[in-house]
């Protein structure tokens, strides 16, 4: 862990916990480091917007507040798909999965077995590789140009299996081709034996950036029965799509 991270949280954490009179003296005290030490970690954290200075004593600042507002609405998200999933995961029993962009992550959010049995390596909360999973290149797929292209830029295309995407072409041609067919595929790219298939979820109001997705093994999931899910899996999107618009979370977002 790097030490310099490691210090800047604990002066973070420990303003959290002493909103007031906390000055640099205090700090200093309080955390056991030298004023110059700390001073330096602090004019770095006002730049940032994550602490504020107001009459020589430090506060969160606001940015700390935007990041908690999105930790909340990701939550709020989550607990409405789910129902979704869940309910079409039963009656078509299939594993769902989904999976949405957070900072520059595709983190695997929510996921709904199948009574098949199936054995997955992911775990919720996991970063998704992008290269190589449905869900990721969905994602990719339905990213603002500008911000795919960075994501791409600083990908490591690590190799998992022999099915493993690791030329940054053949990503860029693949995404490409799930703009236009509207899903993508996983094909024994991540793990011997399984396949997936994901179609993007983008909510404009919310600027959430996910997809939902199916996986099986491959002999059960090959291209002809993946091409079958891919309209009810569409049908799950615009329901998922649907019930946020009528939340409301859509609407008071997009006034802020």
């Amino acid at each position: 862990m790097s030490s310099s991270v490691k210090k800047a949280f604990e002066i973070v954490r420990y303003v959290a916990g002493h909103q007031g009179e906390m000055t640099l003296s205090e700090l200093s005290r309080k955390l056991g480091m030298n004023k110059t030490t700390v001073f330096r970690y602090l004019e770095t954290l006002e730049i940032l917007d994550i602490l504020e200075k107001k009459n020589n004593s430090w506060y969160l600042g606001m940015e700390l507040f935007f990041l908690g507002h999105q930790v909340d609405l990701q939550k709020s998200i989550i607990e409405r798909v789910h129902p979704a999933i869940f309910s079409f995961s039963k009656k078509t029993n299939e594993t769902l999965s989904f999976a949405g962009l957070i900072g520059e992550s595709a983190i695997y959010l929510d996921k709904v077995e199948s009574t098949r049995g199936l054995q997955m390596r992911a775990h919720l909360g996991d970063r998704l590789p992008f290269h190589c999973t449905a869900l990721g290149k969905s994602i990719l797929a339905v990213l603002p140009e500008y911000r795919a292209a960075d994501l791409l830029e600083r990908l490591n295309l690590k190799r998992y299996t022999e099915n493993t995407i690791t030329d940054k072409n053949i990503l860029l041609q693949q995404v490409e081709e799930v703009k236009v067919s509207g899903y993508s595929l996983e094909e024994e790219e991540l793990e011997p034996g399984l396949s997936c298939v994901a179609v993007p979820l983008y909510i404009e109001g919310l600027d959430f950036c996910g997809a939902v997705s199916i996986s099986g093994t491959s002999s059960r999931l090959n291209r002809a029965r993946m091409a079958e899910l891919v309209e009810k899996l569409n049908e799950l999107s615009a329901e998922i799509k649907k019930g946020l618009e009528v939340s409301g979370y859509r609407d008071a977002n997009s006034k802020k």
